[in-house]
């Protein structure tokens, strides 16, 4: 294909100087595999769009509503339509997902998960989990930090701040947008380096999963004040890229304190599923087999059926990524029950 592009430009009516520029534009973004996007034109006819106003092509194709969090707090959501989602769909599957992130995400990082990034943090010695997480994490990588990730690529500033308006709204990352994780991965590259190097350089381990970072270490002398001297750092660090820690969820599990890492708990052992989540599914299976699923449902005024088997399904694949042996058997039994 590039000798094709190249045999074009080349036959142009474009001054020489000017099919140069073009061919070492194509060729830088067709040598890490990126597709070669010359101008907007180009760009509305591979979208099928007519108009170049993708602020506004946007705006006109999401629903934008609010959700309440467990504290109480609403979380923003904007769900794109058809339309635009097969459009960034189509932006992280061309573009994105070809860029490599840090080694310490394990968030919308394939063949990753809460159990690799738990994992991480499992030691042998008495051990101390430090974690927080970052407050209003998407929204808070703006428009500029979302364009240089195209301009870094090899894109024009015209198509990079196409592909920025079509991943971003109201200037932002928003929830909901399929772009919107692994462009927070790309983003988050230079900080990952620098909370690795806090962590080499202190002999602890550092991980993260979307916008949860977790330290750990050795609990040996001091390893309080090394904790407060982290949390420090790591609070300067984030401020240097308008990021805020979230006081509220922000913990020091240590001596004899459960240590849960992304909703898993870390031992010397192992990391497995906390009781709490086998219990409640346990319970739910023990009244559907005893009173029906029907009267069950009836009795607590809960769910429709198709979505209830859809949440005892989702609670026992999560126990199955830790403990298969557990999640099958578990599996087998909501599958067994009487759905009809």
């Amino acid at each position: 294909m590039i000798k094709q592009v190249i045999n074009n430009i080349l036959l142009s009516d474009l001054l020489e100087e000017e099919k140069k520029d073009l061919i070492q534009y194509a060729e830088k973004l067709n040598s890490n595999h990126f597709p070669i996007i010359f101008d907007i034109n180009q760009l509305l006819m591979l979208f099928e769009l007519t108009d170049g106003d993708f602020g506004k092509f946007v705006i006109n194709n999401t629903n934008h509503y609010y959700v309440s969090k467990r504290n109480g707090n609403l979380r923003e959501v904007w769900k794109p339509n058809y339309k635009l989602k097969t459009i960034q769909k189509w932006i992280l599957k061309n573009i994105l997902n070809k860029i490599k992130v840090s080694a310490c995400a394990h968030g919308f990082v394939k063949n990753k998960s809460i159990l690799t990034n738990a994992e991480v943090h499992r030691h042998q010695e008495p051990f101390w989990v430090f974690s927080t997480d970052i407050k209003e994490f998407f929204p808070s990588i703006k428009h500029k930090e979302i364009k240089k990730i195209f301009m870094e690529i090899g894109f024009s500033d015209a198509i990079s701040e196409a592909f920025c308006l079509l991943t971003t709204a109201n200037g932002r990352l928003v929830q909901g947008f399929p772009t919107s994780p692994m462009l927070s991965n790309i983003f988050f590259r230079e900080i990952d380096k620098e909370l690795q190097q806090i962590a080499s350089r202190y002999n602890i381990r550092y991980s993260r999963y979307a916008d949860d970072i977790t330290f750990s270490g050795a609990q040996k002398k001091g390893y309080l004040t090394l904790v407060k001297k982290i949390k420090e750092m790591v609070t300067i660090l984030l401020s240097k890229y308008s990021l805020v820690i979230n006081d509220e969820k922000t913990r020091l599990m240590r001596n004899k304190h459960t240590k849960i890492v992304t909703g898993l708990v870390v031992t010397p052992q192992g990391v497995r599923i906390p009781q709490k989540y086998i219990r409640r599914l346990n319970k739910e299976i023990y009244y559907c087999q005893k009173f029906g699923v029907n009267e069950h449902l009836k009795y607590h005024g809960l769910i429709t059926i198709a979505n209830y088997k859809g949440y005892l399904i989702g609670l026992a694949r999560f126990i199955y990524m830790v403990d298969q042996n557990k999640g099958i058997a578990l599996i087998k039994k909501i599958q067994d029950l009487d759905w009809d």
